[in-house]
């Protein structure tokens, strides 16, 4: 130690060539407001008088030392003797001392460990800068060179959390695959664009298979349902993904991935887990959020998701609406936005598809998942429990790169590139092998979307005919009768005036065919379902809560003008309905988007 300096002074000792300890010096020069600390690097004759007077152990850490008057400080103790002395806020982070030590080390150690990896070194110890120059035990050293540092192959694993052979670990690889099933079977949708495959005896197998995974887990289901509830669930699709039998199905895939995690753990837990094994789990967790990305975000990329709002909406009052239906009314507003959103789903998916770009495709469907998954939290919409999945397993796979996101986000420091392990088939037949099965999914997943999204768009979207009945119509006469309705009545006005302001129509709006909303001279609007016979000329109006349509069709007589007449019983209730069209457009609908508006025009 110099004689000119203050014994009293705690002293800490880095790793001179590391990034990260570099970056970690900087911050306490700048938060040391009293100066109290002195530094040198590990690798300096400074350092090695220091911890000799101060009688250091052997096994001495390379990574960040501190000596004070208390002795030495090894590892996450370091640590938190530097935050004690910097002051607030930093001193409140010493509260980790309640921590056991046993719990902190080896958190520090793994950082450690990999500090090189992720945050690379330099090839000599950095020189301190006049301004701080006398602080530094080691200022007029001439530069020494690196600690050596042996990194091994599997040192590379060890880095993504996955070598350390751990229970938890375990469990965190085994459920993504447990949770995905019958993923990678379902892929066989994509060879319904070969001829002949639909009807050939694969497609009969794949099937098979995959309703067997349905077959098995469906008694295990109802099993903890009624365990747990008394009651065996429903499995009647209803669109929700949100339903008892969804959460309960979730639970038991949480015990089947923690069963097959111990008994691995009990077989093999002297042994980190195969690069091999972490290779092949990663590559499935990629593919399942690459298929479920592209189909997603073509659905909206061709702007099917969220259909435009058509009359049956623009005629629910505003307030009437649902959290999900405000939703879906937002997104099919805007084709653009919808399309947008539906790009950057695409863009997170293709980019999972390379081991060089997996780390921005997760990010990217991190983003994006981040905010669907609020999206259906905050407006009620029943696909959370799969939402929350695929951004959890998009955070999987970018948790190995972490450490460098925090480097170079956070810390601003230089971090090193990830080294791509070898791949088991790493030879030139092996990569031109994988390289066009990859290039061949590929083009199954892009075209096979594509066709069936633009089938979709003739069917049932944007490009499909406009039916004629769709539009708002305003009704011009109303009667409701005690018994039958006959078609060639006439109404008279008086009688439709004494009709209930609760039970008498105003006007409707029809979606031909799948919706129509009535509204009543009171003012509420009720959306049905809509069921339209052309060749009969009848309509059926019944509630949304039916799957299937009631034998209460009304008769439909096309008038002169675009009007049209209802003759019918409508909720048990005989009716005569005429109705002429209505002109006027909806604000909505109409506005358009404007690269100049003089004032906001918020209505």
């Amino acid at each position: 130690m110099n004689g000119d300096e203050d014994p009293g002074r705690p002293i800490l000792l880095y790793d001179g060539v590391c990034n990260l300890c570099d970056a970690a010096v900087q911050f306490v020069l700048q938060r040391d407001r009293e100066q109290r600390f002195v530094f040198a690097a590990l690798q300096s004759d400074a350092a090695e008088r220091t911890l000799e007077e101060a009688g250091a152990p052997d096994d001495l850490p390379d990574s960040m030392v501190v000596v004070d008057e208390r002795g030495v400080h090894m590892r996450s103790d370091a640590a938190l003797a530097v935050a004690r002395r910097l002051g607030w806020p930093w001193r409140l982070l010493s509260v980790a001392y309640l921590v056991p030590r046993f719990v902190r080390d080896p958190l520090y150690s793994w950082i450690a460990r990999n500090r090189y990896r992720w945050f690379g070194r330099q090839t000599v110890c950095r020189v301190p800068t006049p301004d701080v120059r006398a602080r530094f035990l080691d200022a007029e050293e001439p530069p020494r060179d690196p600690i050596p540092t042996t990194l091994t192959s599997e040192d590379a694993h060890v880095a993504t959390g996955l070598g350390l052979g751990t229970l938890p670990g375990r469990f965190l690889l085994v459920y993504p695959l447990v949770f995905m099933l019958p993923f990678p079977l379902t892929l066989g949708w994509l060879l319904g664009v070969v001829p002949g495959f639909t009807d050939s005896a694969l497609a009969t197998a794949l099937g098979w298979l995959s309703g067997l995974h349905a077959r098995m887990m469906q008694p295990l289901v109802a099993a903890l349902g009624g365990w747990l509830t008394g009651e065996t669930p429903s499995f009647e699709f209803t669109g929700s993904g949100d339903g008892i039998a969804s959460y309960l199905d979730v639970l038991v895939d949480l015990g089947i991935a923690a069963l097959i995690a111990l008994i691995w753990w009990l077989w093999r837990r002297a042994k980190p887990i195969t690069p091999l094994v972490a290779d092949v789990s990663r590559v499935l967790l990629r593919y399942y959020l690459i298929s479920i990305m592209l189909s997603y975000g073509f659905a909206k990329v061709f702007p099917l998701q969220f259909a435009s709002p058509g009359p049956d909406r623009l005629m629910q009052p505003y307030g009437d609406s649902s959290p999900m239906g405000l939703l879906w009314t937002f997104m099919g507003a805007s084709a653009g936005y919808q399309m947008f959103g539906g790009a950057a789903e695409v863009l997170g998916g293709l980019l999972l598809m390379f081991r060089r770009t997996t780390l921005l495709g997760s990010l990217v469907v991190v983003a994006v998942m981040t905010n669907v998954f609020a999206m259906n939290v905050f407006f009620d919409v029943p696909v959370k429990l799969y939402s929350f999945h695929y951004l959890a397993f998009a955070v999987v796979l970018a948790v190995p790169d972490l450490p460098r996101l925090v480097g170079l986000f956070l810390a601003n420091v230089p971090v090193a590139a990830r080294d791509l392990r070898p791949r088991w088939f790493d030879s030139r037949r092996g990569r031109w092998a994988i390289g066009s099965a990859k290039v061949a999914l590929l083009g199954l997943m892009l075209g096979t979307n594509i066709d069936s999204s633009v089938d979709r768009m003739r069917s049932s979207g944007p490009w499909a005919p406009i039916h004629e009945l769709r539009g708002i119509y305003r009704v011009e006469s109303f009667e409701l009768a005690d018994g039958e309705v006959a078609p060639e009545a006439d109404v008279e006005a008086e009688v439709e005036a004494e009709v209930a302001d609760d039970l008498r129509w105003v006007r409707l709006g029809l979606r031909p065919p799948w919706s129509a909303t009535v509204q009543y001279a009171n003012g509420r609007a009720q959306r049905m379902r809509l069921s339209l016979d052309d060749e009969a000329s009848t309509v059926t109006l019944y509630d949304r809560s039916l799957n299937e349509p009631p034998d209460t069709p009304l008769a439909l007589e096309r008038l002169e003008g675009g009007r049209l007449r209802f003759v019918g019983v409508f909720e048990e209730r005989p009716i005569r309905v005429t109705l002429r069209p209505d002109e006027s457009e909806s604000l909505l609908t109409s506005r358009g988007f404007h690269w100049i508006n003089e004032y906001p025009f918020n209505r």
